[in-house]
């Protein structure tokens, strides 16, 4: 039973399109982020770049899978914990929300016109417009 649970998990995760990569517009300098500096952008309490550019998060709904990959792998949060934070921010008036797209497609088009923009998008999409950030811990 255990090792057909493991070949079950090794298909699903082995699927394509079940990967995500953080990317950024090609006018962003930094390709390296910590998940904490990932959590105050994608939480919007990061709103500058380093360079002092506008940062522009663009995300999918809460209910896609690939949010739900980002936010577990990437941020280790569940989405909801993020909706909440989201929704907090935006009732108390402290800070904005993300834009947020309904498909893979919008989303990547959004990321590529839009200075300044981090977001996801399934592993392998990512066109000379975008760059991927890879994370490191210190």
């Amino acid at each position: 039973m255990r090792l057909w649970y493991s070949l079950c998990c090794l298909l699903f995760l082995s699927l394509p399109g079940l990967a995500v990569e953080v990317v950024v517009h090609s006018s962003v300098s930094e390709t390296q982020l910590t998940t904490a500096q990932l959590r105050a952008i994608f939480s919007m309490r990061q709103t500058r770049w380093a360079d002092g550019q506008a940062i522009q998060v663009l995300v999918l709904p809460s209910e896609t899978t690939q949010h739900n990959l980002f936010t577990r792998n990437y941020l280790k949060m569940f989405p909801y914990q993020l909706d909440a934070i989201w929704h907090r921010q935006r009732f108390s008036g402290i800070g904005g929300t993300p834009v947020q797209y309904a498909t893979v497609q919008e989303l990547q088009a959004a990321l590529e016109r839009t200075p300044g923009a981090i977001g996801y998008l399934p592993q392998g999409l990512r066109s000379a417009e975008l760059k991927v950030v890879t994370l490191y811990e210190k």
